[in-house]
C-alpha cells in the first residue's frame, strides 16, 4: 500500500483475496442480472438496445459494448461486461488503497454507491475509473498528475461528465482548517433554501462546461433547480458535516499503521467539497457531480475506521459505533423511499 508502513501491533487488518472475489462475483451477480424495472434509468438502457438507439448517440466506450451486445444477440453481454468494468475498478482500488476488505465493501453497499450504478450505469463505471486512480492526484510527484489526465480521458469515453473531474488536481493535498470548513459548512445549509442563488450558479456552469454543457442546454431543467430538497433530506448532510468535523480535530495517524494517509487528506477534503456541494442541492448537473465526490466517502471512512479502532480508547470506539449505526440508518431510510428505483428487486428481464 502507497505510503502505509503496517505495524505487527496493527488490528483490524483483512485482506483475502479470496473474499474480495466472492464479494465480486456476488454484487456482479445482483447487478447484471437483475430484472429491465430495477433502477430508475435502467429501463432506458434496455431500451437502447433494443431499438438500437444507442448508435452515435452515447459515449464510444458505451457504445462499443452494446456493439458487442448487439453482435452476440444479448442485453446481458451489455449488463455483464459494463458491472464487470465498474466492479473490477472498485475492488482494485479497495485492494490496493484499504487496509481492511470487508470494511471497504460494506461501505461501498450501505452507502449506496453500489445501487447508484442500477441507475446512473454509464456515469458509475466512469466513477469507478476516477476512484481507483485517485491516489495519483493526492500523489506528490508530477508525472503521476500527468497519468490522472489520462486516467479522466479514458473515463470520459463511457461519461462526458468525467471532464469535471480535471478539478482534482487543484484540490490541496494538506488538511483544510477547521476555522474554514466549519463556517463554509453554515454557508452550505443556508444556500441550500436558496433556489434563486442555484439557478444563477446553474446558468454560469453552462456557460464553463463546454460540450458537456452544450449538450443540455436545451434542457436547462438540467443546470436549474428542477427538484426542491426539504429540510429531512439535510438532516443526513448536517450529521455527515459532524463527522467530518469532528474528524478535522483527529490528530495526525499513526504512521505505523497501513494507511496511505496522503490519500486520506485528499479523500477528507474531497468529502468537504462534496458536502458544501449540498448548497446546489437539487441542480442535477450538480447532483451528478457529487456522484463523483461521493465516492471519496469509502477511502475516507474506511481509513478514519481504521484509525479509530487502533486507537483502542472507549471513545473511539464509541465514535466508530455511531458512524457505522448513522450509515445503516441511512442506508435503510433510501431503501425505504426507494431513491434509486431498486426496490422491489427482480431477476432477469
Amino acid at each position: 500500500m502507497n505510503d502505509a508502513i503496517g505495524s505487527e501491533n496493527e488490528g483490524f487488518v483483512f485482506k483475502s483475496n479470496g473474499v474480495l472475489f466472492i464479494w465480486y462475483i456476488i454484487l456482479l451477480y445482483l447487478a447484471a442480472f437483475k430484472g429491465a424495472e430495477v433502477g430508475v434509468d435502467y429501463p432506458m438502457y434496455v431500451s437502447f438496445f433494443m431499438h438500437k438507439t444507442y448508435i452515435g448517440l452515447l459515449e464510444p466506450g458505451i457504445s462499443f459494448i452494446y456493439h458487442l451486445a448487439d453482435k452476440y444477440n444479448s442485453f446481458y453481454v451489455f449488463s455483464t461486461m459494463i458491472y464487470s468494468i465498474f466492479l473490477m475498478f472498485i475492488f482494485y482500488a479497495v485492494k490496493k488503497n484499504t487496509p481492511n476488505y470487508l470494511i471497504s465493501i460494506f461501505l461501498f453497499i450501505i452507502m449506496h454507491i453500489y445501487f447508484n450504478s442500477f441507475n446512473q450505469v454509464r456515469q458509475l463505471v466512469a466513477v469507478s475509473i476516477i476512484f481507483c486512480f485517485a491516489h495519483l492526484v493526492s500523489s506528490e510527484k508530477k508525472f503521476d498528475r500527468l497519468k490522472y489526465i489520462f486516467v479522466v480521458l479514458i473515463a470520459m469515453l463511457f461519461h462526458d461528465s468525467a471532464i469535471f473531474m480535471f478539478v482534482l488536481i487543484f484540490i490541496p493535498r494538506k488538511k483544510w482548517s477547521p476555522k474554514m470548513v466549519i463556517p463554509l459548512f453554515f454557508v452550505t445549509i443556508v444556500l441550500y433554501f436558496l433556489p434563486s442563488v442555484k439557478n444563477s450558479i446553474g446558468e454560469l456552469l453552462i456557460s464553463i462546461a463546454g460540450a458537456y454543457g452544450e449538450k443540455y442546454a436545451s434542457g436547462y431543467v438540467f443546470f436549474g433547480v428542477n427538484k426542491e430538497k426539504g429540510f429531512i433530506q439535510l438532516i443526513p448532510v448536517m450529521i455527515q458535516m459532524i463527522i467530518v468535523s469532528i474528524a478535522l480535530y483527529i490528530p495526525k495517524f499513526n504512521e505505523h499503521l497501513n494507511i496511505n494517509y496522503k490519500l486520506y487528506i485528499f479523500s477528507m477534503n474531497a468529502v468537504i467539497i462534496n458536502l458544501w456541494l449540498y448548497a446546489l442541492a437539487g441542480i442535477e448537473a450538480v447532483d451528478r457531480l457529487q456522484i463523483y465526490f461521493s465516492c471519496f466517502n469509502i477511502y475516507f471512512y474506511a481509513y478514519l475506521i481504521h484509525h479509530l479502532l487502533n486507537k483502542k480508547k472507549l471513545l473511539d470506539q464509541l465514535f466508530v459505533f455511531l458512524i457505522i449505526a448513522f450509515w445503516i440508518l441511512y442506508y435503510i431510510l433510501r431503501l425505504l423511499i426507494n431513491v434509486h428505483g431498486i426496490v422491489p428487486y427482480s431477476f432477469l428481464i
